[in-house]
This record gives C-alpha cells, sequence and structure tokens, in this order.
C-alpha cells in the first residue's frame, strides 16, 4: 500500500517495491516506477497503485461433462501485471488521495475476469469429455486447456496482464456421484481384500498340506526306515543263529571224532591187550603141554587157591595123605 503525507497544498507518496505508481495530472499519465517516492499536488492529481507481484487467484469452476454429468474444478492461477502503465488504463486501480488505499476492488475485478475467462476454457473442455475421462485425466486436460486458451486469448495481454501459471486442484463431481462412485471403488477395494484373503487362506491350507504331506512323507520313510532295520536285525540274528548252529555242529562233530578216536585207540588198546593176553596164554599153554600134570597141577595151584575162599584150618588124616601120595607116585612112576 502507498503511504501518502499531507502536508499544506502538497503531498508525498511513497510506494513499496511490489507497487507500481502511475500520478495523472492536467489529462497526462506520468509513470513513477516501483517503489516510487515523489511529491504532487492533491488538486489535479490521481494517482493509481498496480501491483507486479505474483497474484495467486483461485476460482472453482461448476460445469457439465458430455455425458451429462455436472463436476466441479477448482483452479489455482498465478498471474502477473507486466505493463502496469497499460493495466492502468484497462482496471481501476485509482488510491484515495488521503489513505493510499484502493477506492475500488480491482483484484477482485482481476479476478472476475480471469476465473470466467478460466470458467469458459474449462467448460468447452469438459463439455466435450465423459465423466470417466474428466475423473480419470481431468487434472491434465483441463489445465492444458486453460493454459492454450490464455495463450490465445488476446484480451489479457491488451490489458498488460501475463498468465505466468494454471494449476488444477481437484476435479470432483456431485456429491451422490460421488458417493455412487466411492461405493463401487470401495466394493472392489472389498473385493480384492476378500480375494486377497481368500488367496491368504488358500496360501495357508497349501502350505498346511504340504506340511502335512511332508510329515505324512518323513513318517512313511521312517516306517521304511524302521522295517528295513528290523528287517536287517533279522537278517543278522538269523545269520548269528546260523553261524552258532554251524558251531555246535562243528563242535559236535569235533566232539564225535574225538569220542570216536578215543573209542578206536581204546578198542586197539584192548586188542593189544587181548593179543597180548592171548599169546602170553598161548605160552603158558605150551608150557603146560610141554610140562607134566605135577608142573601144571603146582602152575594153577596159585589161582586155584585164590580162586578157593578162605581157609583157616585144615585137617589132613592119614587115610587122605596117603591116597594123594599114592596117586602122586603113581604119576610119577608112570
Amino acid at each position: 500500500m502507498t503511504t501518502i503525507r499531507r502536508f499544506p497544498f502538497v503531498s508525498h507518496a511513497t510506494s513499496d517495491a511490489t507497487r507500481f505508481l502511475v500520478h495523472g495530472t492536467g489529462g497526462s499519465i506520468h509513470p513513477r516506477g516501483t517503489g516510487a517516492s515523489f511529491w504532487f499536488r492533491p488538486l489535479g492529481s490521481t494517482l493509481s497503485e498496480v501491483p507486479v507481484e505474483d497474484l495467486e487467484l483461485g476460482s472453482i469452476v461448476r460445469v457439465t461433462t458430455s455425458d451429462r454429468q455436472e463436476v466441479s474444478v477448482q483452479l489455482a492461477l498465478t498471474v502477473r501485471i507486466v505493463e502496469p502503465e497499460l493495466a492502468a488504463r484497462r482496471l481501476d486501480f485509482a488510491i484515495d488521495l488521503a489513505t493510499g488505499e484502493w477506492t475500488g476492488r480491482p483484484l477482485q475485478t482481476l479476478q472476475n475476469r480471469v476465473a470466467e475467462a478460466a470458467g469458459q476454457f474449462t467448460a468447452r473442455t469438459v463439455a466435450r469429455t465423459s465423466l470417466a475421462a474428466v475423473l480419470g485425466d481431468g487434472l491434465e486436460l483441463v489445465r492444458d486447456a486453460v493454459r492454450a486458451g490464455f495463450a490465445a486469448e488476446a484480451h489479457l495481454a491488451d490489458s498488460g496482464i501475463e498468465m505466468v501459471s494454471v494449476r488444477v486442484v481437484a476435479v470432483r463431481p456431485e456429491e451422490d456421484v460421488e458417493r455412487a462412485l466411492q461405493t463401487t471403488v470401495r466394493e472392489a477395494i472389498q473385493a480384492e481384500a476378500d480375494r486377497a484373503t481368500y488367496d491368504r487362506r488358500a496360501q495357508a491350507v497349501d502350505r498346511e498340506r504340504a506340511i502335512k504331506e511332508n510329515e505324512l512323507h518323513n513318517r512313511t520313510e521312517l516306517a521304511r526306515r524302521e522295517a528295513e532295520l528290523v528287517e536287517l536285525v533279522g537278517s543278522n540274528d538269523l545269520r548269528r543263529t546260523e553261524q552258532e548252529l554251524d558251531r555246535a555242529d562243528l563242535r559236535a562233530r569235533a566232539d564225535l571224532a574225538g569220542k570216536r578216536l578215543e573209542v578206536d585207540a581204546r578198542v586197539d588198546e584192548i586188542a593189544r591187550v587181548a593179543a597180548a593176553e592171548n599169546e602170553a596164554l598161548g605160552t603158558r599153554l605150551a608150557a603146560y603141554d610141554a610140562a607134566g600134570t605135577t608142573a601144571l597141577l603146582a602152575s594153577i595151584a596159585p589161582d586155584v587157591l585164590a580162586a578157593l575162599p578162605r581157609i583157616d584150618s585144615l585137617t589132613i588124616t592119614p587115610d587122605m595123605l596117603a591116597d594123594a601120595l599114592g596117586r602122586v607116585l603113581a604119576e610119577v612112576r608112570s
């Protein structure tokens, strides 16, 4: 805002660095520039303060799509006054010479003009586009259309105004349509979530089945190995039993062979003893045969006496002795 100091018959004006002052007097316009400071006579003078900084203007436009659906488009526009003297001629930027404030609402007028032009460009673009396309690509479509429209529009350029940037903040349908779209999207999201839940459950079931199959496979493998172990143990026991039987058979055969050898040795010994006794008996018989009766009796007397019972006392009568001596003498004589 311009600061004005009043003195008798004259006044002094000082502007900010972002405000351009235009001094009109006597039907002539004198541009003073930004940050100007000068003296002027209030009588017969006019002052216009034109902002030269970037002006942020907002606008909400309600338009209808090609499928007869109403949408609201929120725009954010940045404009700059590049020719302040020309703008002061086209718009009322006059200020009060006592307070330094605008006498009108030039920024509101500027915003209305820019918003009307932007709304026209937006409506022309959206009217040729369906609701789905506007909601999907509306930000880029509207932005490009508004930017191209302002580039081709000569009205702002003739007023010394330049469009710096165009931004589309939001494109929204009517509340009931938006609620319906949200419901559709929400149902789709819920369906996707349910599908994800079912997939997760299916994966869990598959993992559980895989775990059970793995456990069954492990148990089957363990049972097979146990069967192999039992078979191997049985085979080892059978082999051990067969070996023990073989060893017992060998021991029995060895014992039988030893007993046979012992019997054979005993038989041989008995045969040798019998043969020796037979030979001795033959010798004795031959000796007995060569000897007489007396010698024979004398030789067998010890055996006979040994075979007779024990006699503690013997009584010999003369008759018995005479008979015996007679027989002995008879034998001797013969």
